[in-house]
């Protein structure tokens, strides 16, 4: 599997969590993500902007993101993620997805608003 930078887009990520490196505090979308062209694994490009409750988000280079289903792992996505860390040379980092979204754990999906339970 090849690792490759795509032009800004919007991008679908399911089996999503947000990881934080502990050394500058950037947040990173990590999931299995499609877009018009690609499915695969996917780390995004630092967070600017996340709405929670939305479940949308930007990153640095003009891409937006929309979380959708529970959070959870994905076995590229994992394997993008690992890679990244080695090349960008992240010595540690946290998972901060519960933090973040408190729902986490209840799927929703795109356009759906939060249930009232």
């Amino acid at each position: 599997m090849s690792l490759y930078f795509l032009a800004p887009c919007h991008v679908v990520l399911e089996r999503w969590t947000i990881r934080e490196r502990d050394d500058t505090g950037e947040r990173h979308f990590v999931g299995f993500g499609f877009d018009t062209v690609n499915q695969d694994g996917r780390v995004s490009m630092p967070i600017r902007v996340f709405d929670p409750v939305a479940r949308t988000g930007s990153t640095a280079t003009g891409s937006t993101y929309q979380l959708v289903g529970r959070a959870g792992h994905d076995r590229d996505a994992e394997y993008v993620w690992a890679r990244v860390v080695k090349i960008w040379e992240i010595k540690s980092w946290k998972d901060v997805t519960g933090d973040l979204v408190p729902d986490w754990r209840q799927g929703r999906t795109v356009g759906k608003p939060p249930s009232d339970i």
